[in-house]
């Protein structure tokens, strides 16, 4: 199909080998020429959309957009248009947002499509800051944990920690401070899932099917595990949602593989208690049916690399303070009460989750084979 022919279908003009050649070393001239010509539509919506081929080279995107003329500042309008960050938690916004390009190295490029960023994130999640603006600083912060975390020049100890962080952003939100929870599971993701430019700007929206599964939980963060049968103590992110306790071997991120390693369902005769009985400085969790009978859980068999039902006498955590384990017991307590008073709803457990016999695509089936819960209804595109 000729160029002209799939502009007159809406369809962006696929860019010949000059062009893409031309377009990694000046990507802004090679747009321009091509306007000239006639090969590409002067119109903002058409060239953000030809920036979206997977063909370009994703450091001319970001020039590209980060320009401070007014076609290029209307066309990153209209490039952040084709996002949508319904449901997702800010640090995966920010993930599938830069997966398109790569972010250029000056700063007021970097000014630019922030603030386009930040709008659009706040046209899809109005409630989560105070300020329509918070996104903007917040996004900055991320970026700038992100290089620190995982520069290899800056030496272990004086990489930020998570209180420098948490400073870093005190009354960001209109004079208001974030919340500290919410803060310290962006500063946990970061550190643990470097920010990272994906080898292709094509999103056919498996990612956002593998993520909502577990984003916007009531709870997240890093907890240890005693393992059923070696009874040592692994290190494991946990995400309560929906009824359900996830955990993974790191915290699931959009963009990069879910590593779920099983999940706890919730259930109304299920008992949570604090800590062992007369350890004043035990940060245990412990979980158990009233009745005395195992819990049914969900675990990856490793041999197969599929889920399993197991059968659990007592399930045993360990938070890292005092503190982290009356918040944890405190929300799996509340998610337990709100299924016992919800009597229309079918009790989670492992016997009613079908999960496939052979190894799970992690970006296509997010938690192993178990149904992702359905989303609320989607605002009407921007």
């Amino acid at each position: 199909m000729q160029d002209k022919d799939r502009s007159s279908m809406g369809q962006p003009p696929r860019p010949d080998n000059e062009f893409l050649v031309a377009f990694e070393k000046n990507s802004k001239k090679a747009v321009d020429s091509w306007v000239q010509t006639g090969k590409l539509p002067s119109d903002a919506k058409a060239i953000a959309a030809f920036l979206r081929q997977p063909e370009l080279d994703l450091a001319g995107v970001g020039n590209y957009i980060g320009e401070g003329d007014d076609l290029c500042i209307a066309v990153l309008s209209e490039f952040v248009r084709f996002f949508d960050f319904f449901e997702l938690g800010f640090d995966d916004a920010m993930r599938k947002f830069l997966a398109g390009f790569r972010l250029p190295g000056e700063a007021q490029k970097i000014d630019r499509i922030m603030h386009a960023f930040a709008s659009q994130f706040h046209t899809y999640n109005p409630d989560m800051f105070r300020d329509p603006e918070t996104a903007y600083p917040l996004a900055y912060s991320v970026i700038m944990l992100n290089t620190d975390a995982h520069n290899p020049a800056i030496k272990p100890h004086k990489k930020m920690t998570k209180e420098q962080f948490i400073k870093n952003n005190r009354g960001l939100d209109n004079g208001h401070d974030l919340d500290r929870e919410f803060l310290e599971r962006i500063y946990d993701r970061i550190v643990a899932n470097e920010i990272v430019v994906q080898t292709t700007s094509k999103d056919d929206g498996s990612s956002d099917k593998s993520i909502l599964t577990y984003s916007n939980p009531e709870k997240a963060g890093w907890l240890k595990k005693q393992s059923s049968r070696m009874r040592s103590w692994n290190d494991r992110w946990f995400v309560l949602k929906d009824g359900c306790i996830y955990y993974f071997r790191k915290p699931p991120v959009w963009g990069q593989s879910v590593q779920l390693c099983g999940y706890i369902p919730l259930h109304p005769q299920l008992l949570v208690q604090e800590g062992e009985p007369g350890v004043s400085s035990d940060t245990t969790i412990t979980m158990e049916m009233a009745d005395g009978t195992p819990a049914k859980c969900g675990k990856i068999d490793k041999r197969i690399g599929s889920m399993k039902t197991i059968a659990v006498q007592q399930l045993r955590l360990l938070s890292p303070s005092r503190s982290d384990r009356g918040e944890w017991v405190s929300c799996i307590r509340t998610a337990i009460s709100d299924l016992s008073n919800n009597s229309n709803r079918r009790f989670p457990s492992s016997s009613s989750r079908s999960f496939p016999s052979h190894r799970p695509d992690p970006s296509t089936t997010p938690s192993g084979g178990a149904p992702a819960p359905q989303p609320s209804a989607k605002p009407p595109p921007p």
